[in-house]
C-alpha cells in the first residue's frame, strides 16, 4: 500500500515537473528569433514574421508570396511588459514603380503581379505605439505565441535566420 502511494506521489511530481517544464512564460530572453504566422514550417520563402533581437529591435515582413504589395515591412524598436507587446515603428519598407505583369504559372499564386519596382524606407511619422495582447500558445511540436488574432510559431532562435 506504501508503495503505490510513494508511487503514485512520484508520478503525480513527474507530471507536475512536466508541465512546468513545458509551460512557455514569454519574456525578452524567449521572445528572440523568428516567429511566422499560421505554420511553423519553411517554404521557399517566409509567411508574414516577426524578428525579434535581444536590443529591443524588430523587424516585421509581410508574406514574401504576396506579389502585389506595394508594403514589404516595417521596423523598430518593441518592449515587453507581462503579456503586453509595445511595437514602435520607425519605418516601414515599401516598393515604388514597378509594372503590373502576368503572374508565373506554377510558383505564383496571383494572375497580375506588381514587378521591377525600387525598394524604398519611408520614415513613420506617427510615434504612438502598436499594443498587442501576447499569449502563451500550446503545442507540443512547436513553441508558439498568439498575437491579436493569430498564431506565430517559432521558426529559429536566430533573427538573422534566412
Amino acid at each position: 500500500m506504501i508503495k503505490k502511494l510513494i508511487l503514485s506521489l512520484f508520478i503525480l511530481f513527474l507530471i507536475s515537473s512536466l508541465n512546468i517544464a513545458y509551460s512557455q512564460k514569454i519574456n525578452k530572453a524567449n521572445i528572440v528569433g523568428v516567429w511566422q504566422v499560421s505554420n511553423p514550417k519553411v517554404g521557399s520563402a517566409l509567411l508574414a514574421n516577426y524578428r525579434f533581437f535581444s536590443n529591443g529591435k524588430f523587424i516585421y515582413t509581410f508574406d514574401a508570396y504576396d506579389d502585389r504589395s506595394r508594403i514589404r515591412g516595417a521596423e523598430g524598436i518593441y518592449s515587453l511588459v507581462g503579456n503586453t507587446l509595445k511595437l514602435y515603428i520607425r519605418f516601414r519598407t515599401e516598393e515604388i514603380g514597378g509594372e503590373l505583369v502576368q503572374g508565373g504559372m506554377g510558383f505564383q499564386q496571383e494572375e497580375i503581379v506588381l514587378e521591377g519596382g525600387k525598394i524604398v524606407k519611408v520614415a513613420q511619422k506617427l510615434k504612438e505605439p502598436i499594443v498587442i495582447d501576447i499569449e502563451e500558445c500550446k503545442s507540443k511540436a512547436s513553441i508558439c505565441i498568439k498575437l491579436q488574432n493569430n498564431t506565430y510559431y517559432k521558426i529559429s532562435k536566430n533573427p538573422l535566420y534566412e
